[in-house]
């Protein structure tokens, strides 16, 4: 018998053995369907809640097995263009790019709002009042989250990991170096984009593409690893979400 008729019948064989372990696992499959199954409904039910655990879930994990391959992978591997593009795009994430000509732009229009005699127009002014208010306490009311979790958790930044070879955490300290988790500048970016796209769904994409695209530059610029960008995008999201709820059950309209 030639060596390919051996691994003809090699494969043969070897197909049938799976085919057999495959029909065997037919309960176990149709459970875990069901199980999964499940697991979606209660995910559609309640977004917000199952979201985060997953965030918290594959933060953890990605801290313990992704975030120092990835981080040291990418310090290497980005130089250029690509990190000069990346280095430019990663400035739309400051937070007072957005946050003070939106604060600003809520006490002019309520401002005008008080100094309206007619009814109508000082409606009008209101409303804009709200929808810039709104995008500037989305922002606010999470980076204030943000900043807690960056004290409590004490994240070192990948720039100990390249210089000093330390990777881990210092809780409850304000230095710079240890306060990587979460990412500030994704909680800050998808905190006004989210509310961007409440507040003008017709560009919804554009929005959610500048989100994730300044997101992705925190990691791609080594200044923070995998898990704080996930978890600080997560935080801004999660934080307009509910603001908006809120102010939605309090009769705001906050749509175009």
């Amino acid at each position: 018998m030639s060596r390919l008729d051996r691994f003809r019948l090699w494969a043969e064989e070897t197909g049938l053995r799976l085919a057999a372990i495959w029909s065997g696992l037919a309960p176990v499959r149709r459970v875990t369907a069901r199980q999964w199954g499940a697991q979606v409904a209660r995910t559609r039910r309640f977004p917000l809640s199952w979201g985060t655990a997953y965030v918290v879930a594959f933060s953890l994990f990605s801290m313990a097995f992704i975030d120092r391959p990835l981080a040291l992978l990418l310090k290497s591997g980005v130089t250029g263009d690509w990190n000069g593009f990346f280095q430019t795009v990663t400035n739309l994430g400051r937070a007072g790019f957005y946050l003070v000509p939106a604060a600003l732009l809520t006490l002019f229009f309520w401002l005008e709002s008080q100094g309206t005699i007619h009814p109508d127009g000082a409606a009008r002014w209101r409303r804009k009042a709200w929808k810039t208010g709104f995008l500037t306490l989305s922002m606010a009311s999470s980076g204030i989250v943000e900043l807690i979790l960056k004290f409590c958790i004490g994240r070192y930044r990948p720039r100990l990991l390249f210089q000093k070879g330390l990777y881990g955490f210092h809780p409850f300290n304000f230095h710079w170096a240890m306060n990587s988790f979460p990412s500030g500048h994704s909680q800050a970016i998808w905190a006004a984009m989210s509310a961007l796209v409440i507040l003008a769904p017709r560009y919804d994409l554009a929005w959610l593409a500048v989100a994730v695209l300044v997101a992705a530059s925190r990691v791609f610029i080594t200044v923070h690893y995998l898990s704080d960008v996930v978890a600080g995008s997560w935080l801004g999201y999660v934080g307009t979400v509910l603001l908006a709820r809120i102010l939605a059950r309090r009769g705001v309209h906050l749509g175009p």
